[in-house]
């Protein structure tokens, strides 16, 4: 599905802004890559693969120090907190729509939290 999203898109919960954070992207990567890997060479800077992207979110959940008694997130599973803050913020249908899904009904499934949510004390 091809998407534009709109740089002043907000998620007011987390105070991001995707201007802001794509400008804070091309300020630490000064490549014609949003978001560029390291290279080892003289070619220079290039566009990060998504197997490296992944290998890089690893690395940094590593040096998080944080523990989890289950398997850890994956770099694909921060789409789903992200996506059930949009729903609760701007609804089902533009979570969806954010999400690139054909059905609402697999947007549910991908914000169900499957009976764990966190309890306030």
């Amino acid at each position: 599905m091809l998407l534009a999203i709109p740089l002043d898109l907000t998620l007011e919960s987390a105070r991001l802004n995707l201007g802001e954070i794509i400008e804070q992207c091309r300020q630490e990567s000064r490549t014609d890559f949003m978001i560029s890997a390291k290279r080892r060479s003289s070619k220079g800077p290039a566009a990060m693969n998504s197997d490296g992207l992944t290998k890089s979110f690893v690395a940094a959940r590593n040096k998080s120090g944080l523990k989890f008694n289950i398997s850890p997130p994956t770099f694909h599973e921060i789409r789903s907190p992200a996506s059930r803050l949009y729903t609760i913020e701007k609804g089902e249908e533009f979570a969806q729509r954010l999400l690139g899904h054909k059905s609402a009904q697999m947007t549910r499934k991908y914000v169900d939290t499957r009976g764990k949510e966190y309890v306030m004390i």
